[in-house]
């Protein structure tokens, strides 16, 4: 029997992060704590997805270099790094309870700390379900202004994939990421229902933002037949710091926030100079409404003129040479690899031992893969001589 197309409402939360004076600057555990507040808030007002806004957690960097003042930069880079987020880590684990307690969906911007590559940081988006489950992270792919002094590019593979909620799928695009169109492109074509659009809700230095941020999220949910949450920042002047760093944006925050409907109607918002949390019911039979006139991943699509290649691999910056070798690059594992080492030095296994219960998943396949290939040669050159003996 059919289904009855999915309804709920949405929130995008409008609040500010805590910042500190210097020497600290960031507040992680009392962002953490209001974040908490603010999904069991929207919750209890009925909505089953909540949206925070870019790098929310622990707050926007609106701080960039002064050449004049280079080890107070240094230190507030080292604290920035301090007070970000590993995932999965402490911090998620308390949001993935927050979601599961409220029943409901959370996708919030977070400053990511990499937990294997020490000082790399990613401007990211975190999904977690209604249930409580981390479902993916996305990194921004391209970073903007001062962000370039802070955070790596995010990489292909599953950073690229949008994610299944309970009403449907999900996709999320960080401020600059919407002037990306083959982005958005690989989006629309996975069949995104709801785009989560994260924006710091400040004013900018080369573009307006009160006006470009809503031009190209509507832009997004007309052209992809989806809804938009539009969730920004806001800082009121009470909550700013005032011994923070001298080369800051805090004074330019606005807000912003809004959600945009599958036809490019803002039903809600935009909301600016406030703490809020901006609602809307959202009805995904708009969407196919939407799609019954411009559908680009249907006929509105020429895949057999204009294609969209994407990297389905993530980016290693270390990469066994013997995986090259072998025509199969993978991540090299440097600890596994002295382990093996420190195995092969110890000398030979002891009578008995079954070698191959020792073998790797990853040696075991390579090691019957190179013996079908043996395998294969030694056919060849037997029916070769065979052929020459007739």
């Amino acid at each position: 029997m059919p289904k009855e197309y999915p309804k709920f409402t949405a929130a995008a939360v409008q609040t500010a992060p805590e910042y500190r004076d210097k020497p600290v600057y960031f507040d992680s555990e009392a962002t953490l704590h209001n974040c908490v507040a603010r999904i069991k808030e929207a919750a209890s007002n009925g909505a089953t997805l909540v949206v925070f806004p870019e790098l929310h957690l622990p707050g926007y960097c609106h701080f960039s270099i002064d050449v004049a003042k280079g080890p107070e930069y240094a230190g507030i880079w080292a604290e920035y790094l301090r007070h970000s987020i590993e995932v999965p880590g402490e911090e998620t684990d308390l949001l993935c309870r927050a979601a599961r307690q409220a029943d409901t969906n959370v996708v919030i911007g977070i400053n990511e700390r990499d937990r294997r590559y020490n000082g790399r940081q990613y401007n990211s988006v975190l999904y977690i379900s209604r249930t409580g489950e981390i479902l993916g992270v996305h990194r921004k792919i391209n970073i903007t202004v001062q962000e370039l002094l802070i955070h790596t590019r995010g990489d292909g593979g599953g950073n690229l994939r949008i994610h299944e909620m309970d009403f449907g799928k999900v996709s999320s695009l960080i401020c600059g990421e919407h002037h990306q169109p083959m982005l958005k492109q690989c989006y629309i074509v996975q069949g995104t229902k709801v785009n989560c659009s994260l924006w710091p809700g400040c004013l900018g230095g080369g573009e307006e933002l009160p006006w470009v941020a809503p031009a190209l999220t509507t832009a997004m949910a007309a052209s992809g037949a989806c809804w938009c949450v539009l969730a920004a920042n806001y800082i009121p002047p009470e909550k700013r710091p005032k011994d923070f760093y001298s080369n800051t944006d805090f004074h330019l925050s606005f807000g912003g926030s809004a959600i945009i409907n599958p036809f490019g109607e803002v039903v809600a918002g935009p909301v600016r100079d406030q703490e809020t949390i901006v609602y809307a019911d959202i009805d995904l039979k708009v969407n196919e409404m939407a799609r019954g006139v411009v559908n680009i991943a249907g006929i509105y699509s020429r895949w057999d003129i204009l294609g969209l290649q994407v990297r389905t691999n993530q980016y290693e910056p270390l990469v066994s040479m013997e995986s090259v070798e072998s025509g199969r690059p993978e991540a090299a594992d440097l600890d596994q690899a002295q382990a093996a080492e420190r195995s092969a030095l110890s000398g030979p296994p002891p009578e008995g031992t079954d070698t191959a219960a020792r073998e790797t998943p990853t040696d075991a396949a390579a090691l019957a893969e190179l013996r079908a290939r043996v395998a294969e040669l030694e056919r060849k050159l037997g029916q070769e001589a065979s052929e020459g003996r007739a």
